[in-house]
């Protein structure tokens, strides 16, 4: 017998992959390979499915989000890891992503950034005292940006790897290439605002010259 878990899942699965409005309780039920009364005994109605699905994947947002306020860095820095922390969670969980979706379409569902916002809000406002942001940039003008990151890493998440990943097989945005470019994006936006310099990246490996660099010109 399907634990009430694996239902969730299900459910999941098919919200992110068509959304709350075309999904019907006999596809989750398809989808879970249990009948329909077998669901319902579970989840009476599909507001009631979807509901909980929404609050589990807000949940992993939340605790991620505490997960990384409590790391032993700059605040700043922080703001960047949480950053990351939610990319890899929208990447590899789809009851996370499917609570993104869910926020848009459910009514009373509430907005998904509530989940982690104000831990990110607080991240801000300590970089700010400690004087990491630049003269000028105040802790809601870097905390709308950040929103405005996180929602284009949830856009390239659904469904499949994000446009930084490039489709070449480096294991996702949360490692690999993929997740070093993502990295530099990070570093590139909340350092731009930042009295700081961002942290040195590890050293590329070398490269063998090319002829023209070898021999002297100008490349």
């Amino acid at each position: 017998m399907l634990t009430r878990s694996a239902l969730l899942d299900a459910a999941a699965r098919e919200v992110d992959a068509h959304g709350y409005g075309s999904v019907a309780m006999r596809h989750v039920a398809r989808a879970a390979d249990v009948t329909t009364g077998a669901l319902t005994f579970h989840f009476p109605t599909k507001s009631d499915l979807f509901a909980e699905v929404a609050e589990l994947g807000l949940t992993r947002m939340r605790e991620r989000a505490d997960e990384v306020a409590r790391l032993p860095v700059a605040p700043l820095r922080r703001i960047s890891l949480l950053v990351l922390a939610l990319l890899e969670l929208l990447h590899d969980d789809v009851v996370a992503r499917a609570a993104v979706r869910l926020s848009r379409e459910l009514p009373g569902t509430g907005d998904w950034s509530d989940s982690w916002l104000p831990a990110g809000r607080e991240m801000l406002r300590r970089a700010d005292e400690a004087g990491q942001l630049r003269e000028g940039v105040t802790p809601d003008a870097v905390a709308e940006m950040t929103l405005h990151l996180v929602a284009g890493t949830e856009m390239c998440a659904h469904g499949g790897a994000p446009a930084s990943d490039g489709g070449d097989g480096d294991g996702g945005p949360g490692g690999g290439a993929g997740g070093a470019r993502f990295a530099a994006l990070c570093d590139l936006l909340l350092y731009g605002a930042s009295a700081l310099r961002p942290p040195d990246p590890a050293p590329d490996p070398p490269r063998t010259a090319s002829p023209r660099t070898a021999s002297g010109e100008n490349t």
